[in-house]
């Protein structure tokens, strides 16, 4: 059992040091602990939170940027800002192994996020 833990943080570690190697690319660097990260992510209820607040920050960050420019672009922006959050998350899942299957889960969240907000009737 013990040897399980070994193989999966001997796992975590390799595929985290390849993502570090990877974001190097786009000329990201991480800065260590950043505000309101969180420390560790082992229950569900911790991990549900902290998703919770990475979604309200990326939406908040989305909702300032297009509300600084002038009318008749705002909502142009909000487009390619999906684009880009839809990249991210694409270079996101590439990160794993193929028989991690995260584009499945992906496309599901994408689906329910589409979902989430009333349609308007026109």
């Amino acid at each position: 059992m013990c040897g399980d833990f070994d193989d999966q943080e001997r796992v975590d570690e390799e595929l985290f040091d390849r993502f570090i190697e990877q974001i190097g690319r786009f000329g990201v660097i991480p800065a260590g602990s950043a505000n309101g990260a969180p420390a560790q992510l082992d229950t569900e209820a911790v991990r549900a939170a902290y998703m919770e607040q990475l979604f309200k920050a990326g939406l908040t960050r989305c909702v300032n940027d297009a509300a600084n420019l002038p009318y008749g672009e705002r909502m142009d922006a909000l487009a390619g800002q999906a684009i880009v959050f839809a990249r991210l998350a694409g270079f996101l899942t590439a990160q794993f192994p193929p028989d991690a299957d995260l584009f499945r889960t992906v496309t599901s969240a994408l689906v329910d996020g589409h979902n989430e907000p009333p349609q308007h009737q026109h």
